[in-house]
């Protein structure tokens, strides 16, 4: 099964939210959206995506996590509730993009909402500073029982703390202290490992979702190992 459709809602706030992500659709912009492949350039096969989700009392303390936390405890953290554009944010994600080997928003609004704008989700953001420095932003969307992680940059020269990786342990322990059940960080790419980060929190208690029989009828599963690996058949229909 091979699809792609956009939704443009007025508003998804709490509830409906919820529901769009457990169905396996995704924010983009002021859209939402879902996809079972990659497509590229026309001569080459799609890839298939699974997308993620992960129960939030599942998710294990690691030895490798509490590392990541201890090599950041020098920084200070804010939350931006709710999340606004900031000129400094801007000049970040301008040097992160440049830092980085694929495809990205090419603006964080095109990743959000313009400035002035209404907003159709609830957003907010983990900000890390570095004395008067920010070094690092978290922007996530916020339903009844579920986040989702929008947009994550860093400065490069901080690479070495693991930054996109503090993040999402952050955004987790937001997800604690709010009482969220849902965890989604985007999806995985078969094939391609420039997105397995977001299974470092645990790929076995992570979830993909299965859009059989049909995308609006699907189920989330237990995440497999070999999902990450392309199939040679991607014939389309």
């Amino acid at each position: 099964m091979h699809y792609y459709e956009v939704l443009k809602p007025k508003q998804c706030l709490g509830e409906e939210f919820d529901i769009l992500l457990s169905l396996g659709w995704y924010p983009m912009g002021q859209s939402i959206f879902t996809t079972s492949h990659l497509f590229r350039e026309e001569d080459t096969s799609p890839l298939k995506v699974n997308w993620l989700r992960y129960s939030v009392a599942s998710v294990p303390e690691k030895t490798s996590h509490r590392r990541i936390v201890r090599k950041n405890r020098p920084f200070e953290m804010e939350i931006a509730d709710p999340y606004v554009h900031q000129e400094e944010l801007d000049y970040l994600y301008e040097k992160y993009l440049k830092s980085v080997n694929f495809d990205g928003y090419s603006t964080i609004e095109n990743a959000t909402f313009s400035e002035n704008r209404l907003n159709i989700y609830d957003s907010k953001a983990i900000i890390i500073r570095d004395g008067d420095q920010i070094i690092s932003c978290g922007i996530f969307h916020k339903g009844d029982t579920s986040i989702a992680s929008i947009l994550h940059f860093y400065d490069p020269d901080y690479k070495r703390y693991s930054p996109g990786k503090y993040l999402i342990l952050k955004t987790l322990d937001y997800c604690r202290l709010h009482g969220i059940e849902w965890y989604y960080p985007g999806y995985v790419i078969e094939g391609n490992p420039k997105m397995n980060y977001k299974l470092f929190l645990g790929q076995d208690v992570a979830q993909y979702y299965s859009p059989e029989p049909h995308p609006l009828s699907g189920s989330w599963l237990p995440f497999r190992s070999d999902m990450l690996f392309q199939s040679m058949n991607h014939s389309l229909p």
